[in-house]
């Protein structure tokens, strides 16, 4: 009588993930854009391993937007750039469970993170601070960082619109770009670029309307 034996060169392991390399500024590929995205879409929530390398994939350039945020006034608030780069992962990590798996992962977490690195950066600063020694801008704006509620409004509203228009909201919105410098970078007339973001302010009229 034969006992049936596994050969341990057999066994099969699980293959790694691999997930491509993306640039760390300047766009990203369209056709890379949608291999990411799909390999998101399918796997990630349910594959920490998967999460962890799409992680590395995007620090680089994640850690681009927190610097380049932190020069212009996240340092403001008090906290430490080394924990902001802490809280990076988390972000990412909950952005990635809320994402509704539409479009673009890159637009959708370009669009999204500078908001999250604002909320962390409130949350991190030393509450014995002065409301006024922190940015009045950040303070005072009507688009608090610390609504939460609108702060997600505008991430699913940004990764529903048409790329020109998602770009010109981000850039005007969350970069602080003039109408004309945006009319400039995009070869358009100030007034069809005026035109465009009045249009677009009726947009998101109708889509935040109570």
């Amino acid at each position: 009588m034969s006992a049936l034996v596994h050969d341990p060169l057999e066994q099969t392991y699980p293959r790694p993930v691999v997930v491509p390399v993306l640039p760390i500024r300047g766009k990203i590929d369209p056709a890379l854009d949608r291999i990411v995205s799909d390999l998101a879409r399918t796997e990630v929530g349910i594959d920490p391993e998967l999460r962890n390398a799409l992680f590395v994939a995007y620090a680089p350039r994640l850690r681009r937007i927190l610097i380049r945020l932190w020069y212009r006034n996240l340092s403001e608030f008090g906290c430490e750039l080394e924990d902001l780069e802490q809280e990076l992962f988390l972000i990412f990590d909950a952005l990635l469970v809320r994402w509704s798996g539409a479009g673009s992962l890159s637009a959708y977490l370009h669009g999204a993170v500078p908001w999250r690195l604002y909320d962390s950066a409130k949350k991190l600063a030393p509450r014995d601070r002065p409301l006024g020694d922190r940015p009045v801008a950040a303070a005072n704006d009507a688009r608090s960082h610390s609504d939460a509620g609108m702060v997600v409004l505008l991430e699913d509203v940004a990764q529903r619109l048409s790329s020109f228009d998602r770009d010109l909201l981000l850039w005007h919105i969350r970069d602080g770009k003039p109408l004309s410098q945006i009319a400039a970078e995009r070869g358009l007339s100030p007034r069809t670029t005026r035109r465009a973001w009045l249009r677009l302010q009726q947009h998101l009229r109708r889509e935040l309307a109570p």
